[in-house]
């Protein structure tokens, strides 16, 4: 009888991305990927969402890394070090493999070589996160020593179930602000989002360049306001909308960031600031409001939201693997 040799299985090859080359590959993969777990409501990355990171602060200090076989690219990550921490903390962003490969060597691989990156960068710790239906990523990070350390909640609210009893506070001015092209509102924006974020999870102060990066991106109008008593800013929230919204199935606007200075908390401010956000979305076309909230929050925003009408979607499940 005679023995014929087991086929290899193709080798899976991990690469450094290249700049002008593997722009295309990075955008498919990411919507294979992420398209696979948020189904419609997925809203596709596209070249101008590439260009915005490679143009921001964060690009840097972040190493993409491809995975190949046969010469073809089948999976993707991108560590990134932050290195205004003591000691520094790397993070993992845009984990995407094709969705039919996840749980085999390629996604492995790719951790595997994030996480050798980041130790090579003095990284002492790697964060993660995924949504709570990606059980093969969750079960990659729980192999890989990564351990489970906080869940936030996606919230959405509906026209139908924003509440009619809200009490805003009728104190408050509210000034639609313009940090991009007024430097006195990117200080202001600055110094409020570090003072009434301080106390939360996996805080450290944003630099002036990192808040103007966060508002930069052409694909999105954003609304950013600031709530005022008297004359002092006590508070801001900024909104988002996607500009191509009217092509999108799922029409959604976002609540990035809101937040209140701490002694001007449950005045009504939040309310006010919420109630001008959510409008405006509601203007612009979207017809669901969306915002994540750290589940352990310590100014109780997860009750706040409720309280205003949104309701959970699900979650994301983040973790920590110390190196």
């Amino acid at each position: 009888m005679r023995c014929f040799p087991l086929a290899r299985e193709p080798e899976v090859r991990i690469r450094e991305f290249e700049e002008g080359r593997d722009e295309r590959a990075w955008i498919e993969l990411f919507n294979a990927y992420f398209g696979h777990y948020y189904g419609r409501e997925f809203e596709p990355l596209d070249e101008d969402d590439v260009e915005w990171f490679k143009n921001s602060p964060w690009w840097r200090d972040s190493q993409v890394f491809l995975a190949e076989v046969s010469g073809e690219p089948v999976g993707i990550i991108r560590p990134v070090v932050d290195r205004q921490r003591e000691p520094p903390k790397g993070y993992i962003w845009g984990f995407a493999v094709k969705p039919e490969l996840e749980g085999s060597e390629v996604d492995r691989k790719l951790l595997t070589k994030a996480v050798e990156w980041l130790v090579l960068q003095g990284a002492k710790a790697v964060q993660a996160n995924a949504r709570d239906n990606m059980k093969a990523r969750i079960k990659l990070y729980e192999e890989e020593g990564f351990k489970l350390i906080r869940p936030f909640s996606v919230m959405r609210l509906r026209p139908p179930d924003l509440r009619d009893d809200l009490r805003p506070n009728r104190e408050v001015r509210l000034r639609r602000a313009n940090p991009l092209n007024n430097e006195e509102d990117l200080k202001i924006l600055n110094r409020l989002e570090n003072e009434a974020f301080s106390e939360h999870f996996d805080f450290r102060p944003s630099s002036l360049e990192e808040t103007r990066a966060f508002l930069e991106h052409e694909g999105y109008e954003d609304l950013v306001v600031f709530a005022y008593l008297a004359s002092k800013p006590v508070g801001f929230v900024i909104a988002s909308v996607s500009k191509n919204l009217p092509e999108l199935e799922f029409k959604r606007g976002i609540i990035m960031d809101i937040g209140v200075l701490k002694p001007y908390r449950r005045k009504g401010i939040g309310t006010a600031l919420m109630l001008e956000a959510i409008n405006w979305i509601w203007s612009k076309g979207a017809e669901v409001v969306e915002l994540s909230v750290d589940d352990d929050n310590p100014t109780g925003a997860t009750a706040f939201y409720a309280r205003l009408g949104f309701k959970r979607a699900f979650r994301t499940l983040v973790y920590l693997r110390e190196l």
